[in-house]
């Protein structure tokens, strides 16, 4: 039964457990809507693992009928769940990146592109993340290290 309320997110005196949310601020900007910021990082690096394993499929010889429709719909997936996890202003950006909604089907070549443009995007967000990820923990790092009393001597 405790398995059940941890699995279910309450400790065991019915409290609900409320885990730590990280968001990576991206850049500076003096406008509050232009603010830059990833709100789920852990999501945004998932999905950066599933578009480089798509684009090895994508890039196989010749693609079976079948996995067009596929890709299609994963990458209209992941599309949606980026702009779940990023800031409006980043969400904008993506939109104006990757067409959606399309008439016709996309052919292979096109869905290649779209794939390849959404990867090259989201590769660049996940090394400007790490980045400022790094740079913070580096900066708490130096402030601890300060704090700390010298022992020993």
């Amino acid at each position: 039964m405790g398995a059940d309320k941890a699995a279910s997110g309450k400790q065991p005196g019915g409290q609900a457990v409320t885990l730590p949310r990280l968001a990576v601020a991206l850049g500076r900007s003096a406008d509050a809507s232009h603010i830059c910021r990833v709100d789920a990082p852990g999501r945004v690096l998932r999905i950066w693992a599933l578009l480089n394993d798509a684009d090895k499929e994508l890039h196989q010889v010749s693609l079976p009928p079948a996995a067009a429709p596929r890709l299609q719909r994963q990458l209209n997936a992941l599309t949606g769940e980026l702009e779940r996890s990023v800031s409006p202003a980043l969400a904008g950006e993506l939109r104006h990146l990757i067409r959606k909604g399309q008439a016709a089907a996309p052919t292979a070549d096109e869905l290649r592109v779209e794939y390849a443009s959404l990867l090259g995007w989201t590769g660049a967000l996940v090394i400007e993340m790490l980045s400022q990820i790094e740079v913070a923990s580096e900066k708490v790092a130096r402030s601890s290290h300060r704090t700390q009393p010298l022992t020993g001597q």
